[in-house]
């Protein structure tokens, strides 16, 4: 995300404005948002069949839920980008689990190596674990799970604090309880603790 966006979205001044119905304060709004959302939704939907225009899809439900939450939104410290990302996260989910409802539609746009290329059978294991990882996420807080999304693409504690309107340090306690509150989750469900049973959640 550029430094331009994200000076534009951490603008209380803009935010207000839009929130008060000046039209050309929410053009400007959204257009940072949208800059946002597809940037984000790319990043996690490109690997699917069709996944480009998915997320072209998915950045118009982030901008209209945008939208739609603003009159109620409340300045409570934390950055607005947060509530953007929060939001993207939601809808990106959404559209990863109708993927996973339609396997026939993954793909195998990976680099051309045959020989580790996954089977049918294995694509639709691996978006059935998708899902099921995807809905312990849920069960967190969702400040919680966006932090732990988040560091899962390779962010730093500072780029998320920065996102999240948390110090770094914040941000790293998040994710180790977040992180040993999954693993309860999936020690409590004999279906989880046998679906991951040879994966190791890592703080």
């Amino acid at each position: 995300m550029s430094s331009t966006t994200t000076q534009a979205l951490a603008d209380r001044e803009l935010v207000a404005a839009a929130q008060g119905g000046d039209t050309l304060a929410l053009h400007a709004l959204v257009v940072e948002v949208r800059k946002v959302a597809y940037r984000y939704s790319r990043s996690r939907l490109a690997t699917y069949a069709g996944g480009l225009e998915v997320a072209e899809d998915v950045t118009q439900e982030i901008c209209l839920a945008v939208v739609d939450v603003l009159p109620r939104y409340e300045d409570n410290g934390a950055p607005f980008v947060a509530l953007v990302f929060a939001i993207a996260s939601n809808k990106v989910a959404d559209a990863q689990r109708r993927y996973a409802r339609s396997p026939l539609h993954l793909v195998d746009e990976l680099p051309e190596q045959v020989e580790t290329a996954l089977d049918p059978e294995q694509q639709v294991l691996a978006r059935s674990d998708v899902d099921a990882a995807l809905e312990l996420l849920e069960r967190l807080p969702a400040r919680t799970a966006l932090v732990i999304r988040l560091r899962a693409e390779g962010r730093s504690a500072d780029e998320v604090g920065e996102l999240v309107g948390m110090s770094a340090n914040a941000v790293r306690v998040t994710q180790h309880r977040g992180l040993s509150k999954l693993r309860q989750l999936v020690a409590a469900s004999v279906d989880h603790s046998e679906r991951f049973a040879d994966r190791r959640v890592a703080a």
